[in-house]
């Protein structure tokens, strides 16, 4: 069924409502007591930031006294600016050791017991008092005040989450049979959180028959977001699960576990209040007999002051279900959960996500508070579908009978780089990234010959003459074939991993270092080398597919970084695989279900990292666009860090352009484009890995601690570069022609979660309505302003996209997905905001999914099927009309030929997102969750 409307999940004030907080400075003398420790440790250390690190105070704080509203920034910086604002006073008397003992477990492991406990002596208990009263901020407008407090960030969520937990019950389900109660939980984040219980148990039905049962809350978020070109900023409700860890444990079941402790007592002094959830997290901690799992220092003996201690953190592992109990009206005492993570090792509870009626549930509950209980909000407008007929770009293949065993013929597979007729003639077509060689690093037989079988199937290959024996080093030797098709021709190699494979023993005593972390650096350095002295030197584009051993149990003795890097810095771009077989209880050994998908998605990510494309890649007849377009994104990677040279850390971004007409990736960054210019997409890959990453650097890196002076210093001359640079390589796109003299259009795409930063014209009070950013405009002629097209995108994660509903049809889903214009919601008509929503993919499409009358809370192990959507802001579109640009942005995440279905970003942002693979370093902390894997679970292909 074909739907034309959503309901978005976005709501505005009705009313202005005033805010009276109560204000809490730090005393100048605390200031300058915890300023000193911090620029001690600096000092001893030779790294990290000299300011107050008061991320790790507020949240201490505010579980002690859930009704804080805001923790103000600069509260420990500067005189006079106050630190905490709350909706009510609560008694001060053991603050002051709280905030003692933070000190203490802060720095007294690098400064000694002795340098923290003298300084103490400046320091005056009685100095902590409120003000006497209360300061009104207006909740709709930005509040007038010395300090520029803006405090409806989190003021309006709060207001919101405490009007809503005035009738706290939510039903769901498509017969009404779930009542739900909400809680509060603690966050100083922005927005505010609610979380239902006691947990519901949730049946877990495969096939029809049921395999357990699964303890989850329905989790609502409510959170303030501004949007282009609107001066209000918008509520955004959300819908999401939590899941319980039941299974007693000997141990904490992951690293760094948050447990959610219940409580109905105010920890800072001891008062009732209504019950709430505190998100706390465990510690490792050094003792003399090794690690040991801590509550925070502050808590725990702040705890232990007011009788109320919290339950051990191995006591909580072995009795995860801690004091649950179901009761009415209210819950009393303390209780506590561990929430499942994805490093958790053990089976999945229950799939994430709600189902489509849940989102109406909720909305139906919002609608009804507003109707019968005044709930000071209303709707901002609705979203109608703007985008045609679905029409897939390289068509479809022939569809398989179900229950079908004979072989899908390779052509009928829905990834299209997994058709011969598509992957064959296109790997071969360029002089410039035509493959010569894939190694074959195997263990198994059964591995190596099912790649091999993979790569003469997807590229049509048959063997030319004998195999050869090489050898790289002494006793190193491998076997290697030439392999022609009608295309092309091809040398695959193949040699045996030997110990390249092998985990790390990075207990083991003998190995230099004080811990993990460290004895892995040593060892991965000399696995790298040991890796390039026994691969064979490469000859022209070259690329592996290594098999590799299960992920192991201590997750810094993974040698998967090692073989990345020193794998590429042999000359091959690379891919990894598991093993095709295991074995029975009994000793038997079988080959997997999964096999024959990991085989292809091996191989076919491997000539993805060759920057293999098909083309065209734009139809005029279904986008409705002039294919003579270059195709351009940004994204942001990483920082690197400081090196002896200049001292300064810089953040690598890259830009991507493809050209459509014959599908040529070409790849650069600052550095390459002032040196090479734009280089093709394997070569870039080798680039990022031979930079010097910051072990500490993500793109979206916060930088809460760091003060303004290095702020407006380093980060203000990185984004005047990177503004410069993406302004000169668009240039230079506008004037590279595509196929012939002409010069022709360049569409930009930027995301603005993982761009911002950067580039600033993105946030939403700066970005340009139906024009160019003035940092492009004053470098560009007319004639290339005039050919540009500029689009912003932002995606659904962190909840700054609604959330969207079939109006009219609760529990519906638009399984094809479609752009939608949302309207009403931009103060000018001459602009628009669009919502993209992807097609289903196969899991979520029939019985795999929860149904139109099925709730999460019918089943466990069926599929949410609810696509986050995607933000469309058109920013310039000359000569082009807005609704048909918005169309063809979003036809682009169906343009990703290495996934059978849409994609969560346009193409071509698959190609820079990726590149992440090779932003690595052998200093890197090891990551507790594996990106490919989560990739490989969430876009498999056929």
């Amino acid at each position: 069924m074909s739907f034309k409307y959503i309901l978005p999940g976005a709501w505005e004030l009705t009313q202005d409502e005033q805010y009276e907080l109560f204000s809490l400075h730090a005393p100048i003398a605390w200031q300058q007591v915890a300023k000193s420790l911090a620029q001690k440790r600096v000092k001893l250390l030779g790294k990290g930031y000299p300011s107050v690190p008061v991320y790790s105070l507020d949240r201490i704080i505010s579980a002690s006294f859930p009704r804080i509203v805001q923790t103000v920034r600069h509260g420990w910086q500067r005189p006079g600016v106050p630190w905490l604002l709350a909706a009510e006073r609560a008694e001060l008397f053991d603050l002051p050791g709280l905030i003692k003992d933070w000190l203490r477990e802060e720095f007294s492991n690098y400064l000694g017991d002795d340098e923290v406990e003298s300084i103490f002596d400046k320091l005056d208990d009685s100095a902590w008092q409120w003000e006497e009263e209360p300061t009104i901020y207006p909740l709709q407008l930005p509040a007038k005040n010395p300090y520029n407090i803006d405090i409806r960030f989190q003021a309006i969520p709060d207001y919101l989450a405490m009007k809503f937990l005035e009738k706290p019950q939510v039903i769901f389900g498509w017969d009404n049979q779930y009542q739900l109660t909400f809680y509060r939980v603690v966050s100083l984040n922005q927005g505010a959180e609610l979380m239902s219980w006691p947990p519901s148990q949730v049946p877990l039905i495969k096939n029809q028959k049921s395999v357990g049962t699964a303890n989850i809350s329905f989790v609502i978020n409510f959170k303030l977001q501004t949007v282009p070109w609107r001066n209000q900023p918008i509520i955004y409700h959300q819908l999401s699960i939590r899941r319980w860890i039941t299974e007693p444990k000997e141990s904490l079941p992951y690293r760094g576990v948050t447990a959610f402790i219940g409580d109905n007592r105010r920890w800072l002094d001891g008062k009732s209040q209504p019950f709430c959830f505190i998100p706390l997290a465990i510690k490792q901690t050094m003792t003399s007999q090794g690690r040991e799992p801590r509550w925070p220092r502050a808590i725990s003996e702040l705890l232990k002051i007011n009788d109320s201690p919290l339950p051990d953190p191995n006591t909580l592992a072995s009795e995860p279900v801690y004091n649950w109990s179901a009761f009415a009206p209210d819950p009393i005492g303390i209780q506590a959960a561990i929430a499942y993570d994805t490093r958790y090792r053990g089976d999945v509870p229950c799939l994430p996500g709600v189902s489509p009626l849940d989102l109406a549930s909720l909305d139906r509950a919002i609608q009804n508070l507003i109707e019968q209980e005044n709930f000071p909000v209303r709707r901002v407008g609705e979203a109608v579908k703007k985008s045609g007929v679905y029409l897939p770009f390289w068509g479809t293949g022939k569809p398989q009978k179900k229950g079908s065993k004979e072989l899908k013929n390779p052509d009928d597979l829905s990834t299209p780089m997994l058709r011969s007729k598509i992957a064959a003639p296109v790997t071969f077509s360029s002089s410039e990234n035509s493959p010569n060689t894939i190694l074959i690093l195997w263990e198994t037989k059964e591995c190596r010959d099912a790649l091999i079988a993979e790569i003469c199937k997807l590229l049509l290959l048959l063997p030319k003459g004998e195999a050869k024996t090489y050898e790289t080093i002494p006793g190193i030797t491998g076997e290697e074939t030439i392999y022609e098709s009608p295309y092309g021709c091809l040398h695959i190699k193949t040699q045996h991993v030997l110990d390249l494979t092998q985990i790390f023993d990075v207990d083991n005593p003998s190995v230099a270092g004080n811990n993990r972390q460290q004895r892995r650096i040593n060892l991965m350095d000399k696995r790298i080398h040991q890796i390039i002295s026994y691969l064979p030197k490469p000859e022209g584009l070259s690329g592996a597919l290594i098999e590799i051993k299960p992920k192991p149990l201590i997750p810094e003795s993974d040698p998967k970084l090692a073989l990345r890097i020193g794998v590429m810095q042999a000359g091959y771009v690379n891919q990894h695989i598991h093993a095709l077989t295991n074995r029975k209880k009994n000793g038997e050994e079988y080959v997997t279900k999964d096999a024959p998908n990991r085989v292809q998605r091996a191989v076919s990510d491997l000539i993805r990292q060759f920057g293999i494309l098909p083309a065209p890649l734009i139809d005029t007849e279904k986008d409705g666009i002039d294919p003579n377009m270059w195709l351009t994104c940004f994204h942001v990677l990483r920082r690197t860090r400081k090196t002896t040279a200049n001292n300064k850390a810089f953040t690598v971004a890259l830009m991507v352009r493809v050209n459509p007409v014959t599908g040529t990736v070409q790849v650069t960054t600052p550095y390459l484009f002032a040196t090479q210019g734009w280089v093709v997409y394997p070569e870039a890959l080798g680039y990022l890995l031979n930079e010097k990453w910051n072990p500490d650097s993500s793109a979206d890196e916060t930088s809460s601690d760091i003060s303004n002076e290095q702020q407006s210093g380093d980060i203000r001359s990185e984004q005047q570069l990177l503004s410069k640079f993406v302004t000169d390589c668009l240039r230079d796109c506008l004037n590279t022609p595509i196929a012939d003299e002409k010069l022709e259009r360049v569409l930009f795409m930027a995301e603005a979660q993982n761009a911002r930063q950067m580039l600033t014209w993105l946030r939403n009070p700066e970005l340009p309505a139906n024009d160019l950013p003035d940092e492009f405009k004053r470098h560009m002629t007319e004639s290339e302003i005039n050919r540009l097209l500029v689009v912003r995108l932002r995606f659904g994660g962190g909840g700054e996209v609604p959330l969207g509903i079939v109006k009219g049809s609760p529990g519906s889903r638009i399984s094809k997905g479609g752009v939608f214009c949302w309207q009403d919601v931009c103060d000018d008509k001459e602009t628009a905001l669009y919502l993209s929503l992807r097609e289903l993919l196969n899991t979520e499409q029939g019985t795999n999914t929860l149904q139109q009358k099925q709730s999460r809370l019918d089943n466990g192990k069926l599929q949410a099927g609810n696509p986050k959507p995607l933000e469309i802001a058109i920013i310039h579109h000359p000569g082009i009309e807005r609704d048909q640009l918005a169309c063809f942005v979003h036809n682009l995440r169906g343009r990703w030929p290495y996934f059978a279905h849409d994609v969560s970003l346009p193409f071509p942002f698959p190609l820079a997102t990726l590149a992440k693979e090779y932003a690595v370093s052998a200093r890197d902390v090891v990551e507790f969750v594996d990106l490919e894997d989560l990739e490989e679970s969430a876009e498999s292909v056929d």
